[in-house]
């Protein structure tokens, strides 16, 4: 499931997750699911891919589902740990309202990775 979910994110996909279900006769299994535009192409190309990369027989499509969002900034915020190939310099996504209230703060967490491991500090 995981290679199905990041096939569909680099095809294009909003997000794709999977959830754990219990079907008929108490039998473990696995949802997935994936968000995309409302583009005809784009969700042909998704549903194929889902086909190819799972043993499913049949996907349901939901369409036209609301969706609301922040809007999204990003700040370059340099920290102390400046011994690694990024020079301890982090993106950070700024989360906001229209009137541009701040909802939450967001450090790229590879890039995080990267100054934690070269820096030999906690992440």
């Amino acid at each position: 499931m995981a290679h199905a979910i990041d096939l569909l994110l680099e095809n294009g996909a909003i997000d794709a997750w999977v959830v754990p279900i219990v079907m008929k006769k108490g039998r473990p299994a696995h949802t997935l699911n994936c968000l995309c535009h409302d583009e005809k192409t784009k969700e042909s190309d998704l549903v194929a891919m889902m086909f190819r990369h799972t043993t499913t027989l049949g996907i349901r499509i939901h369409r036209n589902i609301a969706r609301a969002s922040l809007h999204r900034r990003f700040l370059k915020v340099k920290l102390p740990y400046q011994d690694n190939s990024r020079d301890g310099e982090v993106d950070v996504k700024v989360s906001s309202f229209k009137n541009d209230e701040v909802v939450s703060l967001k450090a790229e967490f590879d890039q995080c990775k990267v100054i934690a491991k070269e820096s030999n500090v906690p992440l």
